[in-house]
């Protein structure tokens, strides 16, 4: 049996691709606009104490590969 993990054991769950990736989507639902900035969602990932921009790239690399966001610099939305 093949095990697939999401997120690793030694991990912290909140520094995680998956996490940080749940967040971007969160405010982009909650946005009123249909697309918002890179530089809006690195602030709300500062504000969750998420400074690392390879956290930024990995989870929208994620989002972007299962089809969930579209972007085009500097903007980014949700696929519908």
């Amino acid at each position: 049996m093949i095990k697939v993990l999401l997120i690793n054991d030694s991990e912290n769950v909140k520094s995680s691709i998956v996490y940080v990736g749940f967040l971007i989507l969160k405010e982009l639902e909650q946005s009123n606009s249909k697309r918002i900035s890179i530089y809006k969602i690195a602030d709300i990932l500062r504000k969750n104490s998420i400074s690392h921009s390879r956290q930024l790239t990995l989870a929208l690399t994620f989002l972007y590969s299962l089809g969930l966001i579209k972007f085009e610099e500097p903007y980014i939305w949700i696929e519908k």
